[in-house]
């Protein structure tokens, strides 16, 4: 066997050497009889062993040594704080050994019959609790996360009604302030109570003051960082609104309040109307800067949703420690095979920009991690696959995301009935869901991913601007609340325009927003934010309305020697009513100075600003290269520091790409990284038209990780390169089916002709049946293949439903949990006579849907209870069955290793 087969078949059974496979649940069937599972304590999955990152000793020095905050995380809901010491070890024990490293504590309702159980939120009992778990974690090498309150929206049964929320609304020539009674959202036992007025500096510091009491009352330890969840309060007012109102904006705004509430000239109206808006924007930030600080006080960072608030969310986010963004609801993918399932998500429009304001802040701040509240209604309960998951995850790292956070595992007590303690809107990522069983496999690929997008810094070359005034201006009265549900207010405008154009024509970029912009300088090559990171220029889409202070900034760093591009027009408006006049004036009188040329171009100093219509104009004026791999259809996100620049690319296409792609970064040799399987190898490398381009075969749904090295790398194998020789075999029967774990019985053993679901055989048992199910089968490949002694056989799964585990001839070979759903099995078919068998694991939907046709009482939830992702009460009596197991033909195709390449494109 030569060096490259061997490197071949190590990279096979890679889950051999790094889980210890043959130690799986399963190995060893039950007899044929059917088995009843007890459902009183209904056992969790023995997890797969976690997955090490590193898979040898020339791989140990290419992958990053795995911290806690690599791996992903969980929100994790505690029902009424009904927490007991040796179940939080079981719970912690579980997910440390299914791969997460974080669990963020939130406490919510709990669940009827068993309110003795229930713990009050921060007393001493829950102190003790909640100590012992950041012992247990530290133990297991995990963070813990914790809310400062109960369920979402700060407060509680503290908070008086001088420090609850607040809203205004105008009568006549009056400001009329109103107490509002909005609670906290989903809380528990201690939790319930009023929201905290976020705005408020006096209602903030009497929280936080009144957390730090009871913290130190009972010596609690401080968590990795607090968690401040979506941003879904309804006031808009703050007692000291009026008097930082005259300071901030330099009038009164009582003596204009026929024109906030949209009264008297339509023009000033709007002007004052923005000046309430950026005000209200001011005081959160403001507020949020304080919490931050607080928390690094205490040793603990401020993990923070900023989407929803009327504010600037660029700075919002960046106040904090880790921004966290979120998705609510499935994305669109064209992978092959993908299945959307309309009929379990919801309407809402995913945008990947919504997304972006997060890394943006994040990369702009130079904070090392941007995290996401991720998978929140990906679909309908127990409709949600590891597949989908892993398509979700792709996206938010493609995104910027450094750190994703499950949404999320519900505490349930070890001993309890299926389904377990549950949260009315999560993936049920918990140890009783059957996608539990092979979910170590997808955390060990996102750990892999977020080791290196966790590594060095940011390699984007646009600062985006962000020209919020536009949107503060656009008129009408009250706040403006970014979400993530109606994203119009990036998507519908010129700022979104440009990013998308930025995207797909292969150029990076972050937004900044006027108060990260004046905190840039131009050093001696590149612009360089206050958190450090460098960019190659800044891009103005097309804003009308624009501060002095933003635009006398960009004339400066163009002095400095700065390229400033200013896309479609210039502004000609300032924000805010107070002397505007003046100041508009000021503005275009500072254009008019610059001057540009029959090319839109205007020297100033060692640098220049560009006006023009065309996007790529502009950034060729800057000298901003592009990755030409979109052309292709692929997506990518680029980290670097001083000796690489790392991709992480993606295949969302329909179609597979094996060809030769070209890379902007300049280098000596090109390292590729499987995240799925840890497989690494030295890339095929050549030089065309003056890029370096690397040879890529990626199936549709297929991620690589490229590390382009600047100087020469010697201490890895070639990366293998396969070619098709010879006729695809199809496997025919018979098949063996063996029930060997899972619930609520295990159906009896059964033989098939043909691949099919599970759900087909005539017992019954096997259609409400959650859980693995092992398919085996002879398979003889000496004569099925025209192509003696191939390299190695590409084993085809076809339509999984939903994970499968591979053995031949007893020798584990590996795990698929995604599209595509195939498997190298290198060389261990051998002559003659194999055996293939292949353990299947389903969704817990055909589970969940016997248990309401049976009509067993388990949504038994305080609050909004159980509800389904259109928030109607939650039903899955009229369910269609859903396919489970193998639906396809599984095929093998021979290949051979090539070393040339030949003419490839």
């Amino acid at each position: 066997m030569n060096l490259q087969l061997e490197k071949l078949a190590a990279w096979a059974f890679v889950f051999i050497l790094t889980i210890g496979f043959s130690d799986l649940p399963g190995a060893e069937p039950p007899s044929s009889t059917s088995v009843t599972v007890d459902e009183e304590s209904s056992p969790a999955w023995a997890p797969l062993d976690e997955f090490s990152l590193h898979q040898g000793e020339s791989e140990s020095t290419v992958w990053p040594t795995v911290r806690r905050e690599m791996r992903p995380g969980a929100i994790w809901w505690w029902p009424n704080s009904a927490v007991t010491k040796s179940d939080l070890s079981w719970n912690l024990e579980l997910y440390r050994k299914a791969g997460w490293g974080s669990l963020s504590i939130v406490g919510i309702y709990g669940v009827r019959g068993e309110e003795e159980r229930a713990i009050e939120l921060f007393s001493p009992k829950w102190f003790e609790m909640y100590n012992y778990t950041i012992e247990e974690a530290d133990r297991l090498g995990m963070n813990i996360d914790l809310t400062p309150g109960g369920g979402w929206r700060w407060g509680g049964p503290h908070v008086s009604r001088d420090y609850a929320e607040q809203s205004f609304r105008v009568d006549g020539d009056a400001i009329s302030v109103l107490s509002k009674r909005d609670a906290v959202k989903r809380a528990g036992k201690g939790g319930k109570g009023l929201t905290v007025n976020p705005y408020s500096n006096a209602a903030v510091a009497f929280h936080l003051d009144w957390f730090d009491h009871r913290m130190a009352a009972h010596q609690g330890e401080p968590p990795r960082a607090f968690y401040y969840d979506s941003f879904e309060n309804t006031g808009n007012w703050a007692p000291e609104f009026l008097e930082e109102f005259c300071k901030r904006r330099g009038y009164s705004l009582e003596d204009q309040a026929a024109l906030l509430g949209g009264d008297g000239d339509p023009e000033q109206s709007r002007r004052v109307v923005a000046d309430y808006r950026c005000t209200l924007s001011e005081l959160l930030i403001d507020r949020v800067r304080e919490i931050a600080t607080w928390g690094d006080q205490r040793g603990s960072g401020l993990r923070m949703q900023a989407h929803g608030a009327p504010a600037n969310l660029l700075d919002m986010y960046a106040a904090a420690s880790i921004p966290e963004t979120e998705v609510f609801g499935a994305s669109k993918f064209a992978i092959s095979g993908f299945r959307r399932d309309p009929q379990w998500i919801r309407a809402d429009q995913q945008s990947d920009l919504v997304n972006r304001f997060a890394s943006s802040a994040s990369h702009v701040a130079g904070h090392a991690l941007t995290t996401s509240e991720s998978f929140t209604w990906l679909r309908n309960h127990y409709h949600t696959s590891l597949a989908h998951l892993k398509a979700e995850s792709d996206k938010l790292l493609l995104n910027g995301i450094n750190s994703i956070f499950y949404h999320g595992a519900c505490f349930s007590p070890e001993k309890t009935a299926w389904p377990g303690w549950l949260f009315y809107a999560s993936t049920q990522a918990n140890p009783r869901n059957s996608i539990f069983r092979d979910i170590p496999v997808l955390n060990a690929y996102i750990t892999r991913c977020q080791s290196v997008l966790q590594s060095g810094r940011p390699h984007n070359d646009v600062l985006l601007y962000w020209p919020v005034h536009d949107l503060w201006m656009n008129g009408g009265t009250g706040v403006q609340r970014f979400t993530v549900h109606h994203p119009d207010w990036i998507e519908e405008t010129a700022c979104g325009e440009a990013g998308r154009w930025l995207d797909k024509h292969g150029y990076t970029f972050d937004f900044v927003s006027d108060d990260q912009l004046q905190k840039t300088e131009w050093g001696d090559t590149d612009l360089r934010t206050q958190g450090g990171n460098r960019y190659r220029t800044v891009l103005v889409p097309a804003a009308r309305v624009m501060t002095l202070q933003t635009a006398n900034q960009l004339v400066e760093l163009a002095r400095d020697g700065a390229t400033v591009l200013i896309w479609k027009r210039l502004p000609d408006e300032v924000p805010g009513w107070f002397d505007c006049g003046e100041r508009e004036r000021k503005l275009r009188n500072l254009f008019k100075e610059v001057g540009f040329d029959a090319d839109g171009m205007s020297t100033l100093g060692r640098g220049e600003l560009m006006l023009h219509g065309d996007l790529e104009t502009l950034l060729s004026a800057a000298s901003v290269e592009r990755e030409p791999m979109v052309d292709q259809g692929l997506q990518f996100v680029r980290r670097i520091d001083s000796k690489q620049v790392s991709y992480f690319i993606a295949n969302h296409t329909s179609q597979s790409v094996d060809r030769w792609v070209a890379l902007a970064a300049t280098c000596q040799s090109v390292v590729l990284m499987d995240p799925m399987t840890g497989a690494t190898g030295l890339a095929p490398l050549r030089q065309r038209s003056g890029l370096t381009e690397v040879f890529l075969q990626l199936e549709s749904g297929e991620t690589r990780i490229l590390r382009a090295v600047t100087g020469s790398k010697t201490d890895l194998n070639a990366w293998a390169v396969r070619r098709p020789v010879g006729d695809m075999i199809k496997i025919s029967g018979p098949w063996e089916l063996r029930f060997i774990e899972g619930g609520p019985t295990l159906p009896a053993d059964a033989s098939l002709d043909r691949v099919d679901s599970w759900t087909e055989l005539p017992d019954e048992e096997a259609k409400r049946f959650a859980g693995a199910v092992r398919y085996t089968v002879k398979v003889d490949v000496a004569d099925a293949s025209n192509v003696s002694q191939p390299d190695g056989w590409i084993l085809d799964l076809g339509d999984v439903r939903e994970s499968a585990r591979v053995w031949v001839n007893d020798k584990p070979i590996g795990v698929v949990v995604a599209h595509p759903f195939r498997m190298d099995l290198g060389g261990h078919l051998k002559t003659g006579e194999n055996e293939l068998a292949i353990e299947v694991t389903n969704l817990s939907a055909n589970r969940i849907r016997d248990l309401d046709r049976r009509g067993v009482n388990w949504k038994k939830f305080e609050d909004i209870n159980f509800v389904d992702h259109l928030y109607k009460p939650f039903d899955a009596s009229n369910w269609s069955l859903e396919a489970s197991g193998l639906l396809n033909p599984v095929t093998l195709s021979p290949y051979r290793l090539v070393e040339s390449l030949g003419d490839a494109p």
